[in-house]
């Protein structure tokens, strides 16, 4: 084995299973240096909104993740160093100190993540590889530039595609031990200072998001997904992963491939697990829309031409943040989403309808909040959902409106859900 080292960035990949821009770091026989960073930029506060993008309960989940990562890199007799700071100063220094021959990472596809690569590829030898995604722009038949604008159109191509994602295998013998040290200037970062809860709603970590996993296969959970994944509330209504599959702690290659075999040991369910596998493709989707139209995704235009009938009215952001709104369903999802940092995905097409085209508030304001309390946040996701939501970006009806009657109605017809997080409220009559 060569002595000279190599540094793998740890970014949205906190995960030692099928992670293989950390395979392709161990298979060169090179002693491989593990590194995470905590980035600056994630505990700024927006200047007019006033809050960081990062809230607490992300920030613990994030916190617990790392440490489970440190843990397992430890029995395999490596470590994980854990710093603070700006990135690209802190990997040009730590390639310096260790006389590294290259920093390897897993690749990203949103515009502040590739600014970051670029800038850390002007000083050292940066070598990316995909991991997040099923199917990777080498992996499919039409170029970045031209993936379909719409989403039944990209499924369908990349459905097309006899691509298995196969998850690869971690290699634990080619880790050694690392050299620890740290040159002058650098900060390591303590997670357990982020801890703040000794009972999260969810507990972050390659470990737990891998029992989550099994546990839900156990429990016939995808069995029943397209049967309640419009539910406010019960028991396995959502597979909850998202979580672990938005820092990395599980593999959405490996989930994508139990569905498979699910679908296959039990052809008589195969329906209601397909929207949960659609629902990994739309997490592709987001990434290929992403590497399209870059830094437009975060305009208040969107990847419309028009200017949306949209203000900047900080009164009315307020009311719907705070769950003020007098709107029973909505206040009761913005409770859930503030006490608990989860939201179902039918909540949260409905509050973010409500804010852009109800509200008429700017509808990037909603995706800011959604960053700083969602713990399974995925600026992908995140913010493609907000765009399509708000007439934005991909949702070929862009003025879609719901009618919150008949929502209620339809997904809470006892009004379990609206009383458990907006207990009193007063019934009010919607007209939409």
């Amino acid at each position: 084995m060569s002595q000279t080292p190599i540094i793998y960035w740890f970014r949205n990949d906190l995960r030692l299973h099928d992670n293989p821009a950390l395979v392709t770091a161990l298979e060169t026989g090179h002693p491989v240096i593990p590194v995470f960073i905590f980035e600056d930029l994630w505990n700024d506060s927006d200047f007019y909104l006033g809050f960081p993008r990062t809230g607490d309960k992300r920030k613990q989940f994030l916190a617990e993740s790392l440490l489970n990562l440190q843990r397992n890199l430890k029995e395999r007799g490596s470590n994980l160093l854990i710093l603070k700071g700006d990135t690209k100063e802190i990997i040009p220094k730590l390639a310096k100190h260790f006389n590294a021959l290259k920093i390897v990472a897993q690749k990203e596809a949103a515009w502040e993540e590739i600014s970051i690569e670029r800038k850390v590829a002007e000083k050292v030898q940066l070598d990316l590889i995909w991991g997040s995604m099923l199917y990777q722009p080498d992996q499919v038949d039409f170029p970045v530039e031209k993936s379909p604008f719409y989403y039944t159109k990209f499924k369908n191509k990349v459905l097309e595609h006899p691509f298995s994602p196969s998850p690869v295998s971690t290699p634990g013998k080619l880790f050694s031990p690392s050299d620890n040290s740290i040159p002058e200037g650098i900060e390591t970062f303590n997670p357990d200072s982020l801890i703040i809860s000794e009972q999260p709603v969810f507990k972050g970590g390659e470990s737990e998001g891998l029992n989550r996993m099994e546990n839900y296969f156990t429990e016939r959970g995808p069995q029943h997904y397209g049967e309640t994944r419009n539910q406010f509330q019960g028991h396995n209504f959502s597979s909850k992963l998202g979580s672990w599959l938005a820092n990395g702690t599980l593999s959405p290659r490996l989930f994508f491939s139990r569905l498979k075999e699910e679908q296959e040991e039990h052809p008589e369910k195969k329906e209601n697990i397909q929207p949960l596998l659609e629902q990994l493709i739309w997490r592709d989707y987001f990434r290929f829309l992403f590497l399209r139209y870059g830094r437009k995704l975060f305009t208040v235009k969107g990847l419309r031409k028009t200017e949306p009938s949209m203000y900047d009215d900080m009164e009315a952001f307020e009311k719907w943040k705070n769950a003020k709104t007098g709107q029973p369903l909505i206040d009761a999802l913005m409770n859930e989403l503030n006490e608990t940092g989860f939201m179902s995905n039918r909540g949260r097409m409905l509050v973010s309808f409500y804010l852009s085209k109800e509200m008429q508030v700017n509808w990037q304001w909603g995706a800011a909040w959604f960053e700083n309390r969602l713990i399974d946040y995925d600026v992908y996701c995140n913010y493609g959902n907000w765009a399509y939501q708000s007439g934005r970006g991909t949702d070929s009806r862009v003025n879609r409106k719901f009618n919150l009657q008949t929502q209620l109605k339809k997904f809470d017809p006892k009004g379990t859900f609206v009383e458990k997080w907006n207990p009193g409220h007063q019934n009010l009559q919607l007209e939409f």
